[in-house]
């Protein structure tokens, strides 16, 4: 049986080590050009700068591998990292969003609507339906569509309530 959620954290105490907000996200990708024209491009990503062949195998405990990085502004001072392996130092792809380990990234649009449809007319496409979540928290009057990136990294969208073409979310 699993254990309740609580908003305090166990077994950090006070003034103690305590993660303070996410810094960055660091995504591995295939081909980091095919990657920019997604996220720059589409979602409208700034980049910050790209290293071309940085020796970063001491730093992934990986000997000799080697990475063209790209670092994007994802608003509020964190940081989208994408990262091309060297073919010499890349590992099996991975099993789907629902496998341990895997993830997905989430983006706040002002307006879902006008995602979709440039989205769409690059040939990306819903993974599911649109839905507008009425379960109430911090998730209520949200409205969301999954979409896959080029390597098929799984992407939220979501637009607040309120905020998207015709105001709040239908």
């Amino acid at each position: 049986m699993s254990s309740p959620v609580t908003s305090q954290a166990p077994g950090v105490a006070a003034g103690g080590p305590r993660a303070l907000r996410i810094h960055h996200v660091g995504v591995t990708v295939a081909q980091l050009e095919r990657s920019l024209v997604f996220y720059r491009d589409l979602l409208g990503f700034r980049v910050i700068g790209i290293s071309d062949d940085e020796d970063i195998g001491a730093i992934v405990g990986i000997p000799g591998a080697r990475a063209r990085i790209a670092d994007l502004d994802a608003g509020n001072g964190q940081i989208l990292e994408l990262a091309e392996y060297d073919p010499a130092s890349r590992g099996e792809p991975g099993r789907g969003p629902h496998t341990a380990g895997s993830c997905h990234l989430s983006f706040q649009v002002a307006s879902l609507r006008s995602a979709l449809s440039q989205l769409a007319a690059a040939g990306v496409t819903p993974v599911g339906e649109t839905a507008l979540l009425e379960s109430g928290g911090v998730w209520q009057g949200c409205t969301i569509v999954y979409v896959r990136d080029p390597d098929q990294v799984t992407i939220e969208l979501i637009e607040l309530p309120g905020t998207g073409d015709h105001g709040p979310c239908e």
